[in-house]
Order: structure tokens, then sequence, then C-alpha cells
């Protein structure tokens, strides 16, 4: 057997601790399982267990647990840079991106900007009954670098960080509070045909997963600041074959 570096070993007990923290989570939310879901699967798979089992079509919890949305209060400032900061942990182990893995454009600058959104209560809070579990910030006015002055011409909800808790991945989460992320938007600004999101230019599986969710491809841009997120999204707001309505705003 060959020794290991104290990086690897600590990066060895994180997965561990993760792993178990996931199980546990699956377990409570949902006791009827028939064994440890997407998540747990992979991470099992990259400590070098066995191989993870073929995904299974996720089952729809939704339908049976209460999840709510409220604006985030401005003392709440560590909750969402929590969930911004484990979905970047996650990306980094599982997927092995670069993602969030530093902030940007320091931690001084993106917890600024963070906390500038959460005092303009453009920033929302998912929870699984007091558990954060996700947030989206949704503004109505696109960033002037990005967006060019025709396509800011056509009202849009412009999202970002976007993050959901990974314990509660693989069931169509993601894409309803994107969904509920539009049409909030769009009680705000009536006249609003689109969605769009700017991305981090350099994970080709998140570009994947948004042109799943209906999302066209739009441009790849650069900025002044040299933003890591310029891979820009669009697509239309209507999407009534998606309406749920499970997803309920709670009060502040």
């Amino acid at each position: 057997m060959t020794d290991r570096s104290d990086d690897q070993h600590r990066t060895d007990s994180a997965l561990r601790r993760q792993l178990n923290a996931v199980l546990e989570e699956e377990a409570q939310i949902e006791r009827d399982a028939a064994g440890p879901g997407v998540v747990a699967a992979e991470l099992a798979a990259i400590m070098g267990r066995t191989n993870p089992p073929a995904r299974a079509k996720p089952r729809n919890r939704l339908s049976r647990t209460d999840y709510k949305l409220r604006v985030a209060r401005n003392d709440e400032i560590d909750v969402v840079l929590g969930l911004i900061d484990q979905a970047a942990e996650w990306l980094r182990v599982v997927k092995q991106t670069t993602q969030w893995a530093q902030p940007w454009p320091s931690p001084e600058g993106r917890r600024r900007r963070v906390y500038e959104d959460l005092v303009n209560a453009a920033t929302w809070v998912l929870f699984h009954a007091e558990r954060p579990i996700g947030t989206v910030t949704i503004k109505l006015l696109g960033d002037e670098e990005l967006w060019t002055p025709k396509e800011r011409k056509t009202d849009a909800v412009y999202l970002d960080r976007l993050v959901i808790d990974r314990a509660y991945a693989g069931i169509g989460l993601g894409a309803e509070l994107i969904d509920w992320a539009g049409d909030k938007g769009a009680s705000q600004l009536p006249s609003t045909e689109l969605i769009r999101i700017a991305v981090w230019t350099d994970n080709s599986e998140l570009h994947d997963y948004f042109r799943r969710q209906g999302f066209k491809d739009v441009a790849i841009r650069s900025t002044s600041d040299n933003t890591p997120s310029g891979a820009l999204f669009a697509r239309p707001l209507s999407r009534a074959d998606r309406a749920t309505g499970r997803l309920r705003e709670a009060p502040g």
C-alpha cells in the first residue's frame, strides 16, 4: 500500500463526512428509498468504493414535502455564501471544475456584491422546513458589459447565484426554482419576455444543464473586470408545460 499525502487524507476525511451527511439527509427526506441517492453514490465512487449504481428516475419528493422561499435578510449573508461555498466544494471534488474555487473578484469583493443584493431585496433563500437549501438572485436590469444595448431593450429577468444544496439534487428542484424566479421577476415587470443568465464560462456541463432547461446560447463575452461568468443564455419566460406551483413564497 502506498503512503498518501496529508492533503489526500484530509480530502478523504472530508468526503467521508460529506457522504455520511448526505446519506443521513436522504434517509430523513425519503425513508422509503431503496438505497443511497445519486449524490451519495457519486461521492462513494470517488472515494474508491464500488461503482455507483445506475441512476434511477428520481422520485418526486416535492409533492410531499414543504419547500418555501422568502427574501433573504441582510444578516443572512453567511447563509447565502455557505450555500455557494458548499456548491464550490462539490464542483471541485466531484466535477473537478474551477467554478467558484476562489471568491471572485476577492473574498471582500464577493461579500460586498452579495450584501448589496441582500440590501436591495434581490436575493431569495429556499427552505426545506427550517433548513436553507437553495438561493437565487433576481434582477430586472442586465449587466451593461455583458448584455448589448439591443438585447437590453427587451425586458427580461436576470438570474444570478442559482444554487441548490447537493443533498436535494436530482429531484428537479433547480428547474423549478428557475421557473419560479422567472415568474417572480415577471410579476415585478409585466412586460418581461425572457429569462437570462450568465454562467461560468468554462463549465460545459453547466451549459448543457441550462440547454436542457430550454435555454439557448446567446454569446460568450468578457468584461473589464474579467468576470469568469461570461457564458450567456436566454429562454422565453413562458414555461406553462413545466408549471407546478409546488414552491411557496413565505412571509419575509
